[in-house]
C-alpha cells in the first residue's frame, strides 16, 4: 500500500491512520485489521470470539468508516457476521 503517493501526509487524520496501518501491518491469531488498498479511510477487521463465551469458536468481520476528521471525530463501525 503506497498511501504516501495518493494522500496528503501532513494532514493529520491521514498521518495517524497511515501509522495505525504500519502497526497493525502483521494479523495475530485474536484479530487482524487494515485499510481497503485504495481507500485509507475504510478498514476491514476480523475478531475472534472470547474463550469460554458463546462467541468461542466465531470469527467475525467488519467494517471501519473512518471520518476525515478522524481521531477528533469517531469512526462508524458495521459488524458484517
Amino acid at each position: 500500500m503506497d498511501f504516501q503517493a495518493k494522500y496528503n501526509t501532513k494532514i493529520p487524520a491521514v498521518k495517524r491512520l497511515m501509522r495505525e496501518a504500519q502497526e497493525l501491518q502483521e494479523p495475530t491469531e485474536d484479530y487482524s485489521a487494515h485499510p481497503l488498498e485504495d481507500n485509507l479511510f475504510e478498514w476491514h477487521f476480523t475478531v475472534r470470539g472470547s474463550p469460554s463465551t458463546e462467541f468461542e469458536d466465531g470469527l467475525y468481520h467488519g467494517r471501519i468508516i473512518l471520518p476525515n476528521q478522524y481521531p477528533m471525530k469517531p469512526p462508524n463501525i458495521i459488524l458484517l457476521t
